[in-house]
C-alpha cells in the first residue's frame, strides 16, 4: 500500500481565506437603477480604504457545459469567439485603472 506524503509547509502556505466563487455583487442584488455615477462613486469610496484590491474577470466562454456551474456562459469551441469580448474587457480595464491608486497592492 502506498502512503499519502503531505507537505505540511506548502499546506501552510495557503493556509488562507481565498474569494467564494460567486458573482461580486450577487445576482439578487442587481438593479435597473445602478447608474455610471453609481459605479465612479463605489470605486472612489473603494480606493479611499488602505487595503489591497482583489480584482476578478469572469470569462463566459467553455468548451463545454459543467453541471454544477451557475454562472453566465457561452459554449464554444471557437477559439475566436472571446475576440470581441476580451477587447472590450482590456478598453474597460484600463479605463477603469486610471480611478484606482497606482499604490494599491493586487491580491
Amino acid at each position: 500500500m502506498n502512503t499519502l506524503e503531505v507537505n505540511l509547509d506548502l499546506i501552510q502556505q495557503y493556509n488562507e481565506a481565498g474569494p467564494r466563487y460567486t458573482s461580486y455583487p450577487p445576482a439578487n442584488i442587481f438593479s435597473e437603477s445602478f447608474e455610471l455615477n453609481d459605479l465612479e462613486s463605489s470605486i472612489q469610496a473603494s480606493d479611499t480604504e488602505d487595503r489591497p484590491l482583489s480584482l476578478y474577470f469572469h470569462l463566459p466562454f467553455c468548451h463545454s457545459l459543467c453541471w454544477f456551474c451557475g454562472c453566465n456562459k457561452i459554449i464554444t469551441r471557437n477559439p475566436e469567439a472571446a475576440d470581441e469580448y476580451l477587447g472590450y474587457l482590456e478598453k474597460e480595464i484600463k479605463l477603469r485603472s486610471q480611478e484606482i491608486s497606482q499604490e494599491r497592492k493586487v491580491v
